[in-house]
């Protein structure tokens, strides 16, 4: 093989005939930078926001608990057999026993500026309260069943199960989830049109030159290998621009939401990095190059 043939094959070449087909048509590749960019910025944001609601709703305990009260006035032996008897039914996970005395301080507390009501009951000894039983279990499906069986419990006044939440929770995630997929599908579609576009005018650019490579026998590897390259490099390059964004309006958001949503509890933008990363360079790269690939060979049937 002659000393040119060494330099025509040489990685760098590649990466070169890229870098110049991207900057031929700059307009087109940075169209394509920017619609693949939005595609991942929003895959982020969307993931971001799954992780932190099932968070919340974790620490909240609205997905799987029931609250069961007993009557009144029961002896303490009774109230002790009830819960023993929560335990043995199937599906519960776990059983918490809270006193009316002790529901009687949580509400104090919740409710500390009616400081003189709740002195004035305690200095009669009549608490308007019932002993209670946090009820945790493991299969939503099984809720129904569960709550009849603690109605049958003697001694059982009272049964709310938060399967209301749970379930306007699920509607809200399975909403945002068709929504975020439209969305994504959509820009998807918009980025490998602008991707394919900006591929076929570098074909176009270059057609004379393929067509002398094909003449003395150039293989299709060789000829579509920097139209490859430069479907990556478009890939990367949004990558990098989403991750960047996808942090800087993630720490953004959490400045201003962290005083006005002190109850919830947000996760550190360190949480997403390496999955986000790794995510949108995959993606970005896959699509690129499928994109690429898809378009050069077509192309080249021309």
């Amino acid at each position: 093989m002659t000393e040119s043939g060494k330099k025509r094959y040489n990685p760098f070449y590649f990466v070169q005939e890229a870098f110049k087909g991207f900057v031929r048509h700059g307009i087109m590749s940075a169209g394509s930078i920017i619609v693949l960019t939005s595609c991942l910025v929003l895959l982020g944001a969307f993931a971001a926001l799954i992780e932190n609601l099932n968070l919340n709703l974790g620490n909240l305990g609205m997905m799987k608990e029931i609250a069961v009260f007993v009557d009144y006035d029961l002896p303490e032996d009774k109230v002790t057999e009830i819960g023993e008897e929560i335990k043995k039914l199937d599906n519960v996970s776990g059983v918490t026993f809270i006193s009316k005395k002790q529901a009687l301080e949580e509400m104090k507390e919740t409710y500390s500026d009616y400081e003189e009501l709740f002195n004035d009951i305690e200095a009669n000894g009549d608490n308007p309260l019932a002993d209670s039983f946090i009820v945790s279990y493991r299969d939503n499906d099984k809720v129904l069943s569960l709550e009849s069986a603690l109605h049958s419990i003697p001694g059982v006044l009272k049964v709310n199960n938060r399967l209301d939440y749970a379930v306007k929770a699920e509607n809200f995630k399975n909403g945002m989830s068709l929504v975020f997929v439209w969305f994504f599908l959509l820009l998807l579609v918009v980025a490998v049109f602008v991707i394919s576009n900006t591929i076929r005018l570098a074909v176009e650019g270059r057609r004379e030159e393929i067509d002398i490579m094909r003449y003395i026998g150039a293989t299709n590897s060789f000829i579509t290998a920097p139209f490859i390259v430069e479907g990556s490099m478009i890939g990367i390059i949004s990558a990098v621009a989403a991750f960047f964004l996808d942090a800087f309006l993630y720490r953004f958001a959490i400045s201003k939401l962290s005083s006005d949503l002190k109850m919830f509890e947000l996760l550190p933008f360190s949480h997403f990095r390496w999955l986000f990363l790794f995510s949108f360079i995959g993606i970005g790269v896959m699509s690129g190059v499928l994109t690429s690939l898809f378009s050069i060979r077509k192309n080249l049937r021309n």
